[in-house]
Protein backbone atom coordinates (compact mmCIF):
# COMPACT_ATOMS: atom_id res chain seq x y z
CA UNK A 1 0.00 0.00 0.00
CA UNK A 2 1.05 3.18 -0.97
CA UNK A 3 0.37 7.19 0.75
CA UNK A 4 -1.40 9.12 -1.42
CA UNK A 5 -2.54 12.73 -2.07
CA UNK A 6 -6.54 13.26 -0.60
CA UNK A 7 -8.25 15.38 -3.00
CA UNK A 8 -11.86 17.41 -2.05
CA UNK A 9 -13.81 18.86 -4.25
CA UNK A 10 -12.79 21.85 -3.21
CA UNK A 11 -8.79 21.36 -3.59
CA UNK A 12 -10.02 20.27 -7.31
CA UNK A 13 -12.02 23.45 -8.11
CA UNK A 14 -8.45 25.60 -6.89
CA UNK A 15 -6.34 22.85 -9.25
CA UNK A 16 -8.59 23.84 -12.05
CA UNK A 17 -8.46 27.85 -11.67
CA UNK A 18 -4.66 27.55 -10.70
CA UNK A 19 -4.23 25.48 -14.19
CA UNK A 20 -6.70 27.73 -16.31
CA UNK A 21 -4.88 31.23 -14.35
CA UNK A 22 -1.27 29.70 -14.92
CA UNK A 23 -0.92 28.48 -18.83
CA UNK A 24 2.72 28.75 -18.15
CA UNK A 25 3.68 26.29 -15.77
CA UNK A 26 1.66 23.73 -17.54
CA UNK A 27 3.23 24.65 -20.68
CA UNK A 28 7.23 24.71 -18.59
CA UNK A 29 6.25 21.58 -17.21
CA UNK A 30 4.02 19.26 -19.59
CA UNK A 31 4.70 20.35 -22.96
CA UNK A 32 8.82 20.05 -22.90
CA UNK A 33 8.63 16.47 -21.47
CA UNK A 34 5.90 15.43 -23.63
CA UNK A 35 7.53 16.68 -26.53
CA UNK A 36 11.22 15.22 -25.80
CA UNK A 37 9.58 11.74 -26.11
CA UNK A 38 8.14 12.48 -29.80
CA UNK A 39 11.18 13.86 -31.45
CA UNK A 40 14.04 11.70 -29.82
CA UNK A 41 17.63 12.72 -30.17
CA UNK A 42 16.64 16.06 -32.60
CA UNK A 43 14.86 17.04 -29.32
CA UNK A 44 17.80 16.44 -26.86
CA UNK A 45 20.44 18.15 -29.28
CA UNK A 46 18.03 20.99 -28.67
CA UNK A 47 17.84 20.78 -25.13
CA UNK A 48 21.57 20.63 -24.10
CA UNK A 49 22.66 23.61 -26.90
CA UNK A 50 19.89 25.91 -25.57
CA UNK A 51 21.41 24.42 -21.80
CA UNK A 52 24.78 25.02 -22.64
CA UNK A 53 24.03 28.43 -23.81
CA UNK A 54 22.20 29.34 -20.81
CA UNK A 55 25.03 28.46 -18.24
CA UNK A 56 27.35 30.59 -20.16
CA UNK A 57 25.35 33.71 -19.87
CA UNK A 58 24.71 32.75 -15.75
CA UNK A 59 25.73 34.49 -13.27
CA UNK A 60 25.60 32.46 -9.94
CA UNK A 61 22.68 34.88 -8.16
CA UNK A 62 23.91 35.83 -4.09
CA UNK A 63 22.17 36.74 -1.04
CA UNK A 64 22.54 39.91 0.65
CA UNK A 65 24.97 38.25 3.27
CA UNK A 66 27.24 37.12 -0.31
CA UNK A 67 26.06 33.35 -0.07
CA UNK A 68 24.89 31.36 -3.05
CA UNK A 69 21.28 31.81 -3.49
CA UNK A 70 19.55 28.59 -3.11
CA UNK A 71 15.79 30.17 -2.73
CA UNK A 72 13.27 28.39 -4.55
CA UNK A 73 11.34 25.53 -5.98
CA UNK A 74 13.08 22.47 -6.92
CA UNK A 75 12.71 18.55 -7.56
CA UNK A 76 14.90 15.58 -7.10
CA UNK A 77 12.50 13.32 -10.08
CA UNK A 78 14.58 10.98 -12.10
CA UNK A 79 14.57 7.96 -14.25
CA UNK A 80 18.07 7.16 -12.81
CA UNK A 81 18.04 4.27 -10.65
CA UNK A 82 19.51 4.43 -7.03
CA UNK A 83 21.97 1.62 -7.83
CA UNK A 84 24.02 0.82 -11.03
CA UNK A 85 22.78 -1.68 -13.26
CA UNK A 86 24.93 -4.81 -13.83
CA UNK A 87 25.18 -3.85 -17.95
CA UNK A 88 26.98 -0.70 -17.13
CA UNK A 89 29.81 -2.12 -15.56
CA UNK A 90 32.10 0.40 -13.96
CA UNK A 91 30.76 3.11 -16.67
CA UNK A 92 29.65 6.22 -14.58
CA UNK A 93 27.84 8.26 -17.50
CA UNK A 94 25.59 7.14 -20.47
CA UNK A 95 25.83 8.33 -23.85
CA UNK A 96 23.71 11.57 -24.96
CA UNK A 97 21.82 8.93 -27.31
CA UNK A 98 21.59 6.10 -24.73
CA UNK A 99 20.30 9.17 -21.38
CA UNK A 100 17.53 10.77 -24.29
CA UNK A 101 16.51 6.89 -25.18
CA UNK A 102 16.60 6.04 -21.07
CA UNK A 103 14.64 9.32 -20.50
CA UNK A 104 11.74 8.97 -23.60
CA UNK A 105 11.77 5.24 -22.28
CA UNK A 106 10.83 6.83 -18.70
CA UNK A 107 8.17 9.28 -20.06
CA UNK A 108 6.86 6.91 -22.17
CA UNK A 109 6.18 4.70 -19.19
CA UNK A 110 4.81 6.96 -17.18
CA UNK A 111 2.37 7.96 -19.67
CA UNK A 112 1.30 4.85 -21.08
CA UNK A 113 1.77 2.79 -17.97
CA UNK A 114 1.92 -0.94 -18.03
CA UNK A 115 -1.10 -3.10 -17.21
CA UNK A 116 -0.76 -5.44 -14.63
CA UNK A 117 2.65 -4.48 -13.95
CA UNK A 118 1.69 -4.22 -9.81
CA UNK A 119 2.68 -0.38 -10.00
CA UNK A 120 -0.34 1.23 -9.28
CA UNK A 121 1.18 4.86 -10.25
CA UNK A 122 1.44 3.66 -14.00
CA UNK A 123 -1.44 1.12 -14.35
CA UNK A 124 -3.75 2.05 -16.24
CA UNK A 125 -6.25 -0.47 -15.39
CA UNK A 126 -5.30 0.51 -11.25
CA UNK A 127 -8.67 2.29 -9.74
CA UNK A 128 -7.01 4.05 -7.09
CA UNK A 129 -4.79 6.52 -9.30
CA UNK A 130 -4.84 8.80 -11.97
CA UNK A 131 -2.04 10.42 -11.69
CA UNK A 132 -2.12 12.18 -15.33
CA UNK A 133 -5.80 14.00 -14.19
CA UNK A 134 -3.91 15.31 -10.95
CA UNK A 135 -0.61 16.23 -12.14
CA UNK A 136 1.80 14.39 -10.36
CA UNK A 137 3.15 12.02 -13.45
CA UNK A 138 7.14 12.88 -13.35
CA UNK A 139 7.03 14.53 -16.98
CA UNK A 140 4.36 17.00 -15.60
CA UNK A 141 6.95 17.71 -12.89
CA UNK A 142 9.83 18.51 -14.43
CA UNK A 143 11.79 15.41 -14.60
CA UNK A 144 14.78 15.72 -16.51
CA UNK A 145 17.21 13.57 -18.38
CA UNK A 146 20.43 12.47 -16.18
CA UNK A 147 23.71 11.28 -17.70
CA UNK A 148 24.50 8.97 -15.00
CA UNK A 149 24.02 6.09 -15.00
CA UNK A 150 23.23 5.52 -11.03
CA UNK A 151 22.76 8.18 -8.25
CA UNK A 152 25.41 6.22 -5.99
CA UNK A 153 28.42 7.52 -7.11
CA UNK A 154 30.91 6.26 -4.46
CA UNK A 155 31.75 3.12 -4.38
CA UNK A 156 32.89 3.61 -7.59
CA UNK A 157 30.76 0.79 -9.04
CA UNK A 158 27.51 2.51 -8.14
CA UNK A 159 26.26 0.09 -5.95
CA UNK A 160 25.66 0.74 -2.04
CA UNK A 161 27.85 -1.05 0.41
CA UNK A 162 27.17 -4.74 2.01
CA UNK A 163 25.64 -4.47 5.17
CA UNK A 164 27.91 -5.13 8.18
CA UNK A 165 26.23 -8.31 10.11
CA UNK A 166 24.90 -6.23 12.80
CA UNK A 167 23.07 -3.80 9.71
CA UNK A 168 21.75 -7.30 8.20
CA UNK A 169 20.63 -8.77 11.55
CA UNK A 170 18.91 -5.52 12.28
CA UNK A 171 17.51 -5.94 8.32
CA UNK A 172 16.34 -9.39 9.20
CA UNK A 173 14.60 -8.49 12.30
CA UNK A 174 12.20 -6.29 9.94
CA UNK A 175 11.15 -8.63 7.71
CA UNK A 176 8.16 -9.38 9.38
CA UNK A 177 7.18 -5.15 9.86
CA UNK A 178 4.50 -3.74 7.58
CA UNK A 179 6.86 -1.81 5.89
CA UNK A 180 11.37 -1.84 6.11
CA UNK A 181 12.68 1.54 5.99
CA UNK A 182 14.40 0.83 2.51
CA UNK A 183 13.27 1.95 -0.74
CA UNK A 184 11.53 -1.32 -2.52
CA UNK A 185 11.39 -3.48 0.12
CA UNK A 186 7.40 -3.39 0.80
CA UNK A 187 5.86 -6.60 3.07
CA UNK A 188 2.70 -8.50 2.21
CA UNK A 189 2.35 -9.87 5.63
CA UNK A 190 1.16 -7.78 8.89
CA UNK A 191 2.46 -8.37 12.05
CA UNK A 192 1.53 -5.42 14.19
CA UNK A 193 -0.23 -5.77 17.77
CA UNK A 194 -0.77 -1.77 17.65
CA UNK A 195 -1.03 1.06 15.31
CA UNK A 196 2.21 2.08 16.10
CA UNK A 197 3.75 -0.92 14.88
CA UNK A 198 3.40 -0.17 11.22
CA UNK A 199 5.47 2.58 11.26
CA UNK A 200 5.62 6.19 11.12
CA UNK A 201 4.98 6.17 6.99
CA UNK A 202 2.09 3.90 7.32
CA UNK A 203 0.28 6.13 10.17
CA UNK A 204 1.48 9.12 8.37
CA UNK A 205 3.26 10.46 11.53
CA UNK A 206 6.53 11.42 8.89
CA UNK A 207 7.07 10.52 5.74
CA UNK A 208 9.87 11.61 3.04
CA UNK A 209 11.21 14.74 4.77
CA UNK A 210 14.64 13.69 4.71
CA UNK A 211 17.86 13.33 4.83
CA UNK A 212 18.64 12.72 2.61
CA UNK A 213 16.32 13.92 -0.69
CA UNK A 214 15.87 11.55 -2.66
CA UNK A 215 13.55 10.89 -5.77
CA UNK A 216 10.38 9.45 -5.12
CA UNK A 217 7.42 8.36 -7.63
CA UNK A 218 5.85 11.63 -6.98
CA UNK A 219 5.61 14.82 -5.36
CA UNK A 220 9.54 15.22 -5.18
CA UNK A 221 9.42 19.04 -5.09
CA UNK A 222 10.81 20.72 -2.22
CA UNK A 223 11.33 24.61 -1.27
CA UNK A 224 14.25 26.15 0.16
CA UNK A 225 14.30 29.65 2.18
CA UNK A 226 17.56 30.95 3.14
CA UNK A 227 18.88 32.89 6.12
CA UNK A 228 22.36 33.73 7.39
CA UNK A 229 20.94 31.73 10.29
CA UNK A 230 19.11 28.89 9.21
CA UNK A 231 17.70 27.11 6.44
CA UNK A 232 14.37 26.08 6.04
CA UNK A 233 13.67 22.87 3.28
CA UNK A 234 10.26 21.94 2.99
CA UNK A 235 9.51 18.77 0.88
CA UNK A 236 6.13 18.18 -1.01
CA UNK A 237 5.66 14.92 0.38
CA UNK A 238 3.83 14.94 3.35
CA UNK A 239 4.79 18.68 3.79
CA UNK A 240 7.48 18.58 6.31
CA UNK A 241 9.81 21.22 7.61
CA UNK A 242 13.25 20.52 8.13
CA UNK A 243 15.01 23.80 9.34
CA UNK A 244 19.12 23.51 9.72
CA UNK A 245 20.33 25.40 12.02
CA UNK A 246 24.15 27.08 10.90
CA UNK A 247 25.48 27.54 14.51
CA UNK A 248 27.18 24.20 13.81
CA UNK A 249 26.25 22.54 17.81
CA UNK A 250 24.77 19.40 18.06
CA UNK A 251 22.77 19.00 21.01
CA UNK A 252 23.25 16.14 23.29
CA UNK A 253 22.81 12.62 22.06
CA UNK A 254 20.00 11.86 24.14
CA UNK A 255 17.85 14.83 21.58
CA UNK A 256 16.49 13.28 18.91
CA UNK A 257 14.67 14.57 16.23
CA UNK A 258 12.15 13.22 13.87
CA UNK A 259 14.47 14.32 10.68
CA UNK A 260 17.71 14.28 12.75
CA UNK A 261 19.49 17.24 13.83
CA UNK A 262 21.09 19.29 11.21
CA UNK A 263 23.89 21.42 11.42
CA UNK A 264 24.56 24.12 8.19
CA UNK A 265 28.13 25.75 7.25
CA UNK A 266 29.71 26.82 4.10
CA UNK A 267 32.68 25.37 2.36
CA UNK A 268 33.26 28.51 -0.72
CA UNK A 269 30.17 28.14 -2.64
CA UNK A 270 28.73 24.94 -1.12
CA UNK A 271 26.32 24.31 1.23
CA UNK A 272 27.34 21.62 3.71
CA UNK A 273 24.94 19.91 6.50
CA UNK A 274 25.64 16.96 8.68
CA UNK A 275 22.82 15.74 10.41
CA UNK A 276 22.66 13.20 13.43
CA UNK A 277 20.28 12.30 16.22
CA UNK A 278 18.10 11.01 14.17
CA UNK A 279 14.96 8.79 16.05
CA UNK A 280 15.08 5.54 15.45
CA UNK A 281 11.07 5.18 14.17
CA UNK A 282 12.42 6.97 11.09
CA UNK A 283 15.45 6.15 10.04
CA UNK A 284 16.83 5.69 7.02
CA UNK A 285 17.43 2.68 5.15
CA UNK A 286 16.62 1.23 8.75
CA UNK A 287 20.13 2.10 9.91
CA UNK A 288 21.51 2.85 13.13
CA UNK A 289 20.43 5.86 14.62
CA UNK A 290 22.56 6.34 17.21
CA UNK A 291 25.51 6.06 14.84
CA UNK A 292 24.25 7.54 11.34
CA UNK A 293 25.59 10.25 9.98
CA UNK A 294 24.08 11.70 6.63
CA UNK A 295 26.29 14.64 5.43
CA UNK A 296 24.73 16.70 2.74
CA UNK A 297 26.19 19.07 0.12
CA UNK A 298 24.06 21.68 -1.82
CA UNK A 299 26.32 23.34 -4.81
CA UNK A 300 24.07 25.87 -7.58
CA UNK A 301 25.71 25.00 -10.44
CA UNK A 302 23.48 26.76 -13.27
CA UNK A 303 20.03 28.53 -13.16
CA UNK A 304 18.12 25.56 -12.84
CA UNK A 305 20.13 23.12 -11.10
CA UNK A 306 21.32 22.44 -8.09
CA UNK A 307 24.37 19.67 -7.54
CA UNK A 308 23.04 17.75 -4.55
CA UNK A 309 25.62 15.05 -2.65
CA UNK A 310 25.00 13.45 0.22
CA UNK A 311 27.16 10.96 2.10
CA UNK A 312 26.08 8.02 4.22
CA UNK A 313 27.75 7.21 7.06
CA UNK A 314 27.11 4.48 9.85
CA UNK A 315 29.47 1.77 10.65
CA UNK A 316 26.90 -0.34 12.43
CA UNK A 317 24.95 -0.98 9.36
CA UNK A 318 27.05 -0.66 6.38
CA UNK A 319 30.88 -1.69 5.26
CA UNK A 320 31.66 1.93 4.82
CA UNK A 321 30.41 4.72 3.54
CA UNK A 322 28.28 5.98 0.57
CA UNK A 323 27.78 9.07 -2.06
CA UNK A 324 24.80 9.66 -3.96
CA UNK A 325 24.15 13.23 -6.37
CA UNK A 326 20.64 13.59 -6.99
CA UNK A 327 20.33 16.66 -9.61
CA UNK A 328 18.02 18.89 -8.24
CA UNK A 329 16.02 20.93 -11.19
CA UNK A 330 14.27 23.88 -10.43
CA UNK A 331 10.20 23.87 -11.51
CA UNK A 332 7.81 26.90 -10.41
CA UNK A 333 5.90 26.44 -7.03
CA UNK A 334 4.15 27.35 -4.81
CA UNK A 335 3.81 23.41 -3.22
CA UNK A 336 0.32 21.94 -2.76
CA UNK A 337 -0.41 20.96 0.54
CA UNK A 338 0.05 17.30 1.03
CA UNK A 339 -3.23 15.24 3.03
CA UNK A 340 -1.69 12.28 4.02
CA UNK A 341 -5.53 10.62 5.11
CA UNK A 342 -5.71 7.56 3.12
CA UNK A 343 -3.03 5.34 5.20
CA UNK A 344 -4.15 6.79 8.78
CA UNK A 345 -7.69 5.95 8.29
CA UNK A 346 -6.94 2.66 6.90
CA UNK A 347 -4.85 1.90 10.08
CA UNK A 348 -7.96 0.39 11.69
CA UNK A 349 -8.78 -1.50 8.66
CA UNK A 350 -4.74 -2.86 8.37
CA UNK A 351 -5.14 -3.88 12.26
CA UNK A 352 -8.57 -5.86 11.61
CA UNK A 353 -7.33 -7.41 8.20
CA UNK A 354 -3.83 -8.41 10.83
CA UNK A 355 -5.99 -10.13 13.23
CA UNK A 356 -8.64 -11.78 10.73
CA UNK A 357 -5.07 -13.68 9.24
CA UNK A 358 -3.86 -14.31 12.23
CA UNK A 359 -7.23 -16.47 13.31
CA UNK A 360 -7.76 -17.65 10.00
CA UNK A 361 -4.16 -18.94 10.32
CA UNK A 362 -4.88 -21.02 13.76
CA UNK A 363 -8.10 -22.05 12.76
CA UNK A 364 -6.25 -23.79 9.73
CA UNK A 365 -5.83 -28.02 10.81
CA UNK A 366 -2.41 -28.99 11.75
CA UNK A 367 -1.09 -31.75 9.99
CA UNK A 368 1.70 -33.82 11.39
CA UNK A 369 5.12 -33.63 9.82
CA UNK A 370 5.69 -36.03 7.30
CA UNK A 371 1.95 -37.26 6.49
CA UNK A 372 -0.03 -36.30 3.90
CA UNK A 373 -2.96 -34.10 4.08
CA UNK A 374 -5.11 -37.10 2.73
CA UNK A 375 -4.06 -39.31 5.44
CA UNK A 376 -4.41 -37.12 8.10
CA UNK A 377 -7.96 -36.49 6.98
CA UNK A 378 -8.98 -40.29 6.53
CA UNK A 379 -7.87 -40.86 10.17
Amino acid sequence: MRNRPCFSLSTLAVAIAAALCAPTFVAAQSAPAAKTAKTGASAATKTEASAAAIKKSWTLPRTADGRPDLHGYWTSLSYTPMERPAKYANREFLTDKETQDIFNAGVKGSFDGTVGSGDAENDPTSADYDFKTYGLEPWQNGVRPNHRTSLVVDPPDGRIPPLTPAGESRRKAAQGAYFIAEEGHWQGQVHADVAQDLGVGVTCVALHGGPPITPGGYNSGLMIVQSPQSIVIQTEYGSEVRVISMDGHHPAANVRQWHGDGRGHWEGDTLVVETTNFRPENIYRNANAATLKITEYFTRVDAETIEYKFTVSDPATWTKPWTAIVPLSSVQGPLWEYACSESNNDAIQIMVGARNAEKAAAEKPKTPAGVPISQSQSK
